[in-house]
């Protein structure tokens, strides 16, 4: 995995526009990474979205030395990680980036493996 310093700002808006198509319900997914930029969404088969909480079947992703950590949504107007999410960063390794309302270009903020935030330029 290369060093993450950049995200597309595509990825930002399909991230975002995810989140509000499972409000009330926490979106969740992979992230890929393509030359130190993150540039896409890996959904696995069987993720469960829920109200307080979401998961995935880690078993159902594909070898793919890519992926670079994860992105869920929040249903309120924190993007700040929960203490399940710090330790769900922790067991991921990467990045890992949270999104809340208004689900838009200011609502998400990146974190590394362990909770501490991440500032990554955004590519248009």
């Amino acid at each position: 995995m290369n060093r993450i310093y950049a995200v597309d700002g595509e990825f930002i808006d399909s991230f975002n526009e995810s989140a509000k198509s499972c409000y009330p319900d926490e979106f969740l997914c992979l992230v890929r990474e393509t030359e130190g930029v993150i540039t896409e969404m890996v959904l696995l088969p069987g993720t469960v979205y829920g109200n307080s909480h979401s998961f995935l079947n880690q078993w159902m992703s594909p070898i793919d030395y890519s992926i670079a950590g994860s992105a869920h949504s929040h249903p309120g107007y924190s993007n700040e990680p929960s203490d399940a999410d710090i330790e769900y960063f922790g067991s991921m390794g990467g990045v890992h980036f949270i999104t809340c309302q208004p689900y838009d270009r200011t609502s998400w903020r990146a974190y590394n493996s362990k909770g501490e935030i991440v500032d990554l330029e955004v590519l248009d």
